[in-house]
């Protein structure tokens, strides 16, 4: 796994990580993206909404893209900007189905299938795109500040 950092100005930086589809660097991405948050003002509860989100993305390209395989290419990139975090996720492998994203209904006794729920509620923007360069998963969160 590699990790790259630049900063534009002290009020920007960008974080780059590039990884095998392995789980075992979920942590490392976990901790960055909590120190990410952090560093923009959300408080700790909301932190946790957006790591969960951004592991659940991860994760289901792990287990959907790649159908567990750990030889799979996985670049995410975590952008920090004034008062928003954006995360740009890029795979090669299978193509996620549309139909297929969001299927199960919330309530269902169905196992699984929450992620992509929990991924739209946290985040303000969510798009997928698939581009011969490979499958995009881009979300945005912007902080609502307490007046």
């Amino acid at each position: 796994m590699s990790a790259t950092e630049t900063a534009a100005d002290s009020r920007s930086i960008r974080v780059t990580f590039v990884m095998a589809s392995q789980p075992c660097y979920l942590p490392v991405v976990r901790a960055t993206v909590g120190q990410l948050a952090a560093m923009i003002g959300w408080e700790e509860t909301d932190t946790r909404a957006i790591i969960m989100a951004v592991d659940e993305a991860l994760a289901n390209v792990i287990r959907h893209a790649y159908h567990g395989r750990p030889d799979g290419r996985v670049e995410l990139e975590c952008h920090a900007a004034g008062d928003e975090l954006r995360f740009r996720l890029r795979d090669t492998g299978d193509s996620p189905d549309p139909a297929r994203i969001c299927a199960r209904t919330v309530g269902s006794n169905e196992i699984g299938g929450l992620g992509t729920h929990i991924i739209r509620d946290v985040m303000d923007t969510v798009s997928y795109q698939t581009s011969p360069e490979g499958n995009w998963f881009v979300a945005a969160k912007r902080l609502r500040r307490k007046t």
